[in-house]
């Protein structure tokens, strides 16, 4: 797959967002126009039948009942059509937002209502915190364009794990396809987006899917069911005949009866579907987009051809769900105790819900997995089609391989990232042992944002996304993380320990013969100098042993003499040829009392030492280094 990103000159994406919003404006103009010329025909229907109504008592009763009925055949048409046009003007309201939020995105604003998926965050895990790819600000809110939990949890799992290479390559070509096809993506979103705060309900579908059936089993309800309120009915008809109303009362009462026995089951059931009928209509609607269209990659297909129950649609099947949820929310109507009374409403809306769980259900979890993962392949097709000179990456198996021209951070606005080319690993072959870059400079330099730029292409990459770089070559890899550890006091953990902690993990994937691919900031900064050279120098020996390739940013200058072949056989290690290590470094320069930085990786180690010459300069008192000032200042 070619990964290099389309032609610039093809289309510009704000271009396009704002020639959506201004579509979008004149439709809802449009809408707001027919809008009140309808509310104005139903005012003059009411009116007429109010007229004709009132001509029925004290004119020509026959004519004015005739006009009194069609006037509110006509109103009830009108008003139909006015709640259509309703219905169109918000899905058009939320076509705007999204392309609005789309705008936003590319100024690298993040919208108020954007999830940043908090209910994701986890110390613990390997990377993530140390990443931000969870919180305000983080990736996953810059990437998520999900509406629907579905879509929000599987893009969380997209991006805390590493898939394998033809899965990649899968989402990849997903990715590739969805990336034009802006009204399917948008389409799907505004589906869900009326309805965000009913979404949280979802989680009671499963458990009313969950729960035993206490009405299927029964062989005879369903004849019982249709018998009983056809003779309670039949003593209503018997009523107005002249035959004695205690017939009629006595079938009431023992339907009365019957539903107080299922009472407190019925409430039950209903407090796990009330309102879902909405979030069922919703998702429906979602499913027959993607039924509706024609895909080439693989991924797509796969996922339409999971949308199916027996040779039936899952968006019909859906929809019938949703009309059996509606008729069971109408037990909060007013009229529902006499409808219950009579018909056996509750009992037979439970029996078809327990009919269709029975045959259809078991489809539901995939069918949602698919809503899921076609949401979570939206968001990163969105973010292809805002930055179409982001390279698409590659996988490359074999020996550990890291390339990457004009690497940036994809969180920081274009006009201010400043990119960087790195390679790291062998180019063919297989490594004898692990490969290592050590990364040197002053603080503010750019030694951290290098490592989080590194970490969350690696986290794109692997998730199916372009990735903020002109090309991007990775190897399967397991990525770890040590960079923004702290102490806890709610967990009895010093800074350390906590950084211990985090070492322990990387050591025991390696352990573990994973394919791990480490970044560290500052190895063991919560010890002594001392200390801190002597393990970092043995835990880096330790890990290089074992086949682990990484970055290590840090101030410690000796960690640059491991490429050199005496440096390790002082430890007792291999040979510089066996473990190869490279030295790259971040620098500024002095300009008055101020600190510059360029930002921008070179290769070797940092020769600068503007920190005691910047010291010196705002008055602290350095004269116990005066001969290594007086060497930097002629320098």
């Amino acid at each position: 797959m070619n990964g290099r990103g389309m032609n610039l000159g093809s289309y510009s994406p704000s271009a396009v967002y704002d020639r959506r919003i201004k579509t979008l404006g004149l439709r809802l103009k449009r809408l707001k126009k027919r809008g009140t010329a309808l509310g104005i025909i139903k005012l003059v229907l009411i009116l007429g039948a109010l007229l004709a109504l009132f001509q029925v008592f004290f004119q020509n009763p026959t004519i004015s009942l005739g006009l009194f009925g069609l006037a509110l055949v006509l109103f009830t048409t009108g008003v139909v059509i006015h709640e259509s046009l309703i219905r169109m003007a918000k899905r058009l309201k939320a076509l705007n937002q999204l392309n609005e939020n789309e705008r936003k995105f590319l100024n690298h604003e993040f919208p108020l209502a954007a999830p940043f998926g908090e209910e994701f965050q986890n110390p613990d895990h390997p990377y993530t915190a140390d990443l931000d790819i969870f919180g305000k600000k983080s990736l996953f809110q810059y990437v998520n364009r999900a509406v629907t939990p579905l879509g929000r949890r599987c893009l969380a799992g997209w991006l805390q794990s590493q898939a394998d290479p033809d899965e990649v390559k899968g989402r990849q070509q997903a990715v590739l396809e969805l990336s034009p096809r802006i009204d399917l993506r948008q389409s799907i979103a505004s589906h869900g987006i009326f309805i965000e705060d009913a979404w949280s309900k979802l989680d009671s579908i499963y458990e009313f899917f969950a729960e035993p059936f206490f009405l299927l089993d029964k062989k005879w309800l369903p004849i019982f069911l249709w018998i009983w309120p056809l003779l309670t009915l039949g003593a209503a008809a018997l009523i107005i005949i002249k035959i004695h109303p205690a017939v009629f009362g006595s079938m009431v009462l023992s339907q009365l009866a019957l539903n107080g026995l299922f009472s407190k089951r019925i409430e039950h059931l209903h407090g796990q579907t009330s309102q879902n009928w909405k979030l069922m209509k919703a998702c429906s609607r979602l499913i027959a987009d993607i039924e509706a269209e024609n895909f080439a990659a693989e991924k797509l297909m796969e996922l339409k051809n999971r949308l199916t129950a027996d040779e039936k649609k899952a968006s019909e099947c859906i929809r019938h769900f949703s009309r059996l949820l509606e008729w069971f929310d109408a037990r909060k109507g007013m009229l529902h105790i006499l409808f219950n009374n009579i018909l056996l409403w509750d009992l037979h809306c439970v029996y078809r819900l327990e009919k269709w769980r029975k045959q259809t259900a078991g489809h539901v979890p995939q069918w949602f997995n698919a809503i899921g993962e076609f949401e979570a392949l939206s968001g990163l097709a969105a973010l292809r089609f805002n930055y179409p000179q982001w390279a698409m990456p590659e996988i490359r198996e074999n020996s550990f391989r890291l390339e990457a021209q004009n690497l940036g951070h994809p969180l920081i606005p274009e006009k201010e990232r400043v990119c960087s080319s790195f390679e790291l690993g062998e180019n063919g072959g297989e490594a004898a042992a692990g490969s290592l870059a050590v990364v040197t400079g002053p603080n503010m330099a750019g030694k951290s944002t290098f490592l989080k730029a590194i970490g969350l292409n690696t986290v794109l990459a692997f998730a199916g996304a372009p990735v903020c770089a002109e090309r991007w070559v990775i190897s399967p890899v397991k990525l770890m993380t040590s960079m923004k550890t702290s102490d806890s006091l709610d967990r009895h953990m010093s800074l350390f320990y906590a950084e211990l902690q985090r070492l322990k993990m990387i050591l025991d994937g390696i352990s573990r013969r994973e394919p791990v691919f480490f970044l560290i900031d500052e190895m063991l900064k919560g010890t002594n100098v001392l200390d801190r050279q002597k393990g970092s120098v043995a835990l880096l020996k330790q890990m290089m042993r074992g086949g682990a390739n990484g970055i290590v940013a840090t101030h410690d200058l000796e960690l640059t003499k491991l490429g050199k072949a005496a440096e390790w056989e002082n430890f007792g290690s291999p040979s510089a040829q066996e473990i190869p290590v490279a030295n790259y470094h971040f620098d500024g320069h002095l300009e008055g009392d101020k600190l510059l930085f360029d930002f921008r990786l070179k290769p070797g180690v940092c020769v600068s030492h503007n920190a005691l010459l910047l010291m010196k300069r705002i008055g602290i008192d350095v004269q116990d280094s005066s001969d290594l000032l007086s060497r930097l200042e002629t320098e």
